[in-house]
């Protein structure tokens, strides 16, 4: 099967493994947001763009016995999941867990799940809203009746301030503070944006807003439950420029 179109142009596949785990490797969480999930919809649990395992593992650990299914276009970094899982074997601690090398808008596990995740904001990955539906789309036939897709993405007003016009391109000033000053490019009519993660390897990420993400989730078949500000303390959404759009949808 043909790639989708977010999988061949968004970068991800092809993004050095080396280069990731040293900005992206270390453990995390398992954050409040994600536990709320797990432990009001149980497992196990899908994580749908779940690079080098660094949120599904702890999840894992974090509820003893509850299966994680992680699947991801970059088979570097799927390797670098499964040895992660692994090493926390070989000291002693059991985890159900499960790594697949796979298209994300095109997976078909053949089986369903109480909850499906997608962290850090991956959801930008998705560079069309062909890609966007048919992505909701294979998330819910995964959901049992009654399951949820819990995600995270940021909130395009925020992101885009500081973008300047030069030589007919939109682009925001170096910023040594953020991914080493990378490049940032951003094209309104298609709302990308181009970057050089790191000044490592190219990427490109779509702006969504929330009433986008609401209409997606009326024409796929979801229902939206629960708004956050942020995945870590699950701060109330005010919209303001320490917010991202942390969200539950349900199959509806």
């Amino acid at each position: 099967m043909a790639l989708s179109q977010s999988a061949r142009e968004n970068g991800w596949a092809s993004y050095p493994a080396d280069a990731w785990n040293e900005y992206k490797g270390g453990p995390v969480g398992p954050y409040r947001f994600w536990t709320h999930c797990l432990e009001k919809y149980g497992g196990p649990v899908l994580e749908v763009g779940c690079g080098n395992g660094r949120w599904l593992t702890p999840l894992a650990e974090h509820e003893a016995g509850c299966e994680v299914v992680g699947i991801d276009i970059n088979e570097s970094l799927i390797g670098t999941a499964r040895q992660r899982v692994e090493q926390r074997r070989a000291t002693g601690v059991e985890l159900d867990a499960t790594f697949l090398v796979g298209d994300i808008v095109q997976f078909d596990l053949g089986r369903t799940f109480p909850l499906a995740i997608m962290t850090s904001w991956t959801f930008q990955v998705l560079l069309t809203q062909d890609d966007q539906i048919a992505f909701f789309e294979r998330v819910r036939r995964h959901l049992r009746p009654g399951g949820a897709f819990a995600f995270n993405l940021f909130i395009p007003f925020h992101r885009q301030r500081g973008l300047v016009a030069k030589d007919g391109v939109y682009q925001w000033p170096p910023d040594p503070a953020y991914h080493d000053g990378t490049p940032r490019t951003y094209d309104p009519t298609l709302q990308i944006e181009n970057m050089r993660d790191h000044n490592v390897h190219p990427i490109k990420l779509r702006h969504t807003s929330l009433s986008e993400l609401k209409l997606l989730f009326r024409l796929t078949g979801f229902r939206l439950v629960e708004i956050y500000g942020d995945d870590e303390d699950m701060r109330p959404f005010t919209g303001t420029a320490d917010n991202d759009y942390t969200v539950v949808a349900e199959r509806a």
